[in-house]
């Protein structure tokens, strides 16, 4: 079990909006768990603009030497397998090396989820199963899963685990985009979410609040354009009905309101901003299903399939003129 709302470092090490040092850093993830916040989201590849790749987890680890007994308060999920700008790579040294430098950035003897970031069309899914049996058994890696993959590929690498760890071994997130401001995972011709669900995993929602996926600005709150204000109407219009002022705290309130009980994963680097998030839990519950669909709606999800969807709106533009 994580905590129901995870911090992702997306921002660690990044010199432009981020944080860079070791005792900020420390001072953020001691805010997150003082409001129940525990789960953190790692990459190798982190931070993707404004610093060099891997500072993320390497501040994180300094970050948590800080002081003692911090890291048996959370749980690290470790992504890995990209290599910028090009390529994917699954193979037994690359993960092994990565995993490797992990734990020895982080301080620590182990991750508790490893995620592939990406999915890899020369995946030898064989391979990789036995590899995780093997990380699993030297007590490295406590849990599994995989980030951005579609059903096809969740069910092969869980096909070759379940052949080669006896069953024992079950794969436990799919990391993928949940927000209002890209709601496409949850529409009726997706089966991501539902498979989720279905299968008794629940869902990391990358970018919940919007935030832009290379570290730029957030797409829904700092960004402008005509779908913005679309989307920012329908949750002011709910917030008041629900009284709540802050337009973000509505738009998590949204995301945690899925039955499926998604685990958005929220970037903000400010203290004071954790908290308030936090506090959105005390709405859940209280969310209709009509003010669930004025701002799913407002965000392109389709009410009624094709006859009511506008596909355009999960391709419009950041900014539109």
């Amino acid at each position: 079990e994580v905590s129901r709302i995870g911090m992702g470092a997306l921002h660690l090490g990044d010199k432009i909006s981020g944080l860079t040092s070791a005792s900020k850093i420390n001072t953020w993830i001691k805010a997150a768990v003082a409001a129940g916040i525990t789960l953190f989201d790692l990459a190798d590849v982190y931070p993707v603009k404004g610093g060099d790749a891997g500072t993320s987890a390497e501040l994180f680890g300094q970050a948590l030497a800080l002081t003692p007994g911090l890291r048996d308060q959370i749980q690290i999920v470790a992504k890995m397998d990209i290599i910028f700008p090009t390529t994917i790579d699954t193979s037994r040294e690359h993960l092994v090396s990565t995993l490797d430098w992990f734990l020895t950035s982080l301080g620590t003897d182990h991750v508790d989820v490893l995620l592939l970031h990406y999915p890899d069309s020369f995946m030898n899914a064989t391979a990789v199963a036995e590899l995780f049996v093997e990380f699993k058994s030297q007590g490295k890696v406590k849990n599994f899963g995989v980030s951005n993959h579609y059903i096809s590929h969740f069910e092969l690498l869980q096909s070759k685990l379940d052949e080669v760890s006896a069953n024992s071994i079950k794969l436990v997130t799919n990391e993928i985009e949940v927000s209002v401001w890209n709601p496409s995972y949850l529409n009726y011709n997706s089966g991501l979410v539902d498979h989720a669900y279905k299968t008794h995993y629940r869902n990391l929602g990358w970018s919940s609040l919007g935030g832009d996926p290379v570290g730029g600005l957030n797409r829904l709150f700092v960004r402008k354009g005509k779908r913005q204000e679309k989307i920012l109407h329908a949750l002011r219009q709910v917030g008041r009905e629900m009284n709540i002022k802050d337009d973000a705290v509505v738009a998590l309130v949204w995301v945690l309101s899925h039955p499926s009980g998604i685990v958005p994963l929220i970037g903000t680097t400010r203290t004071d901003r954790i908290q308030k998030y936090a506090d959105a839990f005390q709405y859940v519950g209280n969310m209709t299903n009509a003010q669930w669909w004025n701002i799913g709606g407002a965000g392109g999800l389709c009410a009624l399939a094709d006859s009511q969807c506008n596909y355009s709106e999960y391709m419009a533009s950041d900014r539109e003129d």
